[in-house]
């Protein structure tokens, strides 16, 4: 009984045993066809992560000598950190020197009191008897007292034949200009000419018709424009 057993288990792995071995081999096979395919994967990707990388590095590169050209004639930016927080270089600086070139407080035009304030409402004039405003300052001064320049600027008029009498307009290129009128004929500027602050532009005089026979006597009258309309004076310099 046990021999036929044992001779019919012989046969069994005899005829079945080839094809259990060919089973076996084939999942090996595959298993190693499987791991070598994933690393071949694996192999490929890493160059292609790398030439990205190496690509963003040299745009990076690029925008920074971009940003970091410099321009003639123009404040540089300089970029402070990975806050991204943008600084101009020497901007404080910049302003500070803008600010100590121009000049914008008066300086009395001549040595003097006040007489007639400004008024944009009428006010009586002996001299001609009327009412009507006083779009300026009249300020006492005896004839001959030197007429400065409030501020740095440019002669746009020399006029000899206004109700005020002879008459200097300097434009001070900010929107100001500064108005100086009953000055003796005899002016120290001319038209187009370049003033600086305090330069002398003439005299008191006895020139004015609209204002010659007032109760305070010899004056100067100074006005203040801005763009086209008188201002107070008092706003800029004070009697």
């Amino acid at each position: 009984m046990d021999k036929k057993l044992f001779s019919k288990s012989s046969n069994f792995f005899k005829k079945e045993g080839f094809y259990v071995i060919l089973f076996v081999c084939l999942c090996i096979v595959a298993t190693v066809a499987a791991v070598t395919t994933r690393n071949s994967k694996a192999v490929k990707k890493q160059p292609v992560a790398q030439e990205a990388q190496q690509d963003k590095t040299t745009d990076v590169a690029k925008l920074t000598d971009e940003s970091s050209t410099e321009h003639p004639g123009a404040l540089q930016v300089k970029t402070s950190g990975t806050a991204g927080i943008t600084v101009q270089k020497d901007g404080k600086n910049a302003v500070q020197q803008v600010s100590k070139t121009v000049d914008t407080s008066f300086v009395k035009p001549v040595v003097g009191t006040l007489a007639r304030a400004y008024s944009d409402t009428p006010v009586w004039w002996d001299t001609t008897e009327k009412w009507r405003p006083n779009f300026g300052m009249d300020i006492k001064a005896e004839v001959g007292k030197p007429v400065v320049a409030v501020m740095d600027g440019k002669v746009e008029e020399v006029n000899n034949s206004t109700q005020d009498g002879m008459q200097v307009i300097i434009n001070h290129q900010n929107g100001l200009k500064s108005v100086y009128s009953n000055l003796d004929s005899k002016v120290s500027v001319t038209k187009g000419q370049q003033v600086k602050k305090g330069a002398q532009i003439g005299k008191v005089g006895k020139t004015t018709v609209r204002a010659a026979y007032e109760k305070y006597g010899d004056h100067l009258h100074f006005a203040v424009m801005k763009g086209n309309d008188y201002v107070d004076p008092s706003k800029y310099i004070k009697y």
